[in-house]
C-alpha cells in the first residue's frame, strides 16, 4: 500500500483536471477503506500519472518538489495527449492493481467511475484537503457520493470574448450572441469561433 500523506502534499503543489490517490497493492480480503487508512501515514517514492505535458507544466513543479522532498521524489509518468487513451491506461493498470500508479491525473467524468470501483482514495480524515477556497463546481465534480475523491486544481471553465468596439453590450444568452452575428457579418468578420476538437 503506498498512498501517502506526502502525496497529499504532492497533489497539492503540483497544481497540475483533478488528481486522485490510488488505492493500490489491495488484498482481496480488505475494503478499500481499510487499505487507504493503512497506508496514510507511509512515507517512499511517488509516481504520478498524467496526460501528456503538453506546456511543460508538470516537470518544473515535479523538479522543485523532488529538491525539496529527496525522500520522497516524484518519477512523471507521462501518459498520451489523447483522452479515451488516457482513461483506458488507467483502468488496465487499476484492474491489475499495479502498485505503480500513486498519483493520478484524473479528468472529472472520470472521478465517479473509478471510486465506485474503489480505485481512488476518499480524501477524508487525515487524507482531506480544505475545499474552502476552491470553486464549487469544480470539487462537485471530485466528489462521489458526498465524499471526496479528488484533489481540484484546474478548470476548464470557458470564456467568451467579444469586441467592445463592434458589441456594446456583451450577450448573456447563446441567442444573443447569435443576433450579434450580424453585427460581425457587417464588419466582415467571422461571428465565433471554439473549440471543437473530437476525442
Amino acid at each position: 500500500m503506498k498512498t501517502t500523506r506526502a502525496r497529499v502534499r504532492f497533489a497539492s503543489v503540483a497544481g497540475v483536471a483533478v488528481i486522485g490517490l490510488v488505492l493500490t497493492g489491495c488484498s482481496s480480503g480488505s475494503s478499500a477503506s481499510d487499505d487507504a487508512k493503512s497506508g496514510q501515514d507511509s512515507r517512499g517514492p511517488i509516481t504520478y500519472v498524467q496526460g501528456k505535458d503538453n506546456s511543460n507544466v508538470v516537470r518544473p513543479l515535479i523538479a522543485k518538489w523532488n529538491k525539496a522532498h529527496p525522500d520522497e521524489k516524484v518519477t512523471f509518468k507521462e501518459q498520451s495527449d489523447q483522452a479515451d487513451q488516457q482513461h483506458d491506461d488507467l483502468v488496465q493498470h487499476f484492474q491489475a492493481k499495479d502498485a505503480n500508479y500513486d498519483v493520478v491525473d484524473v479528468d472529472v467524468v472520470w472521478t465517479a467511475e473509478f471510486a465506485a470501483k474503489g480505485w481512488l482514495t476518499p480524501l477524508t480524515g487525515s487524507m482531506k484537503i480544505d475545499t474552502s477556497k476552491l470553486l464549487p463546481a469544480t470539487v462537485k465534480t471530485a466528489t462521489y457520493n458526498d465524499t471526496l475523491y479528488a484533489a481540484p486544481q484546474t478548470s476548464d471553465g470557458a470564456l467568451l470574448y467579444y469586441r467592445k468596439d463592434l458589441v456594446k453590450t456583451p450577450p448573456t444568452t447563446w441567442a444573443d450572441m447569435m443576433k450579434d452575428c450580424d453585427i460581425a457579418k457587417q464588419a466582415g468578420i467571422g461571428c465565433y469561433a471554439g473549440q471543437f476538437a473530437k476525442y
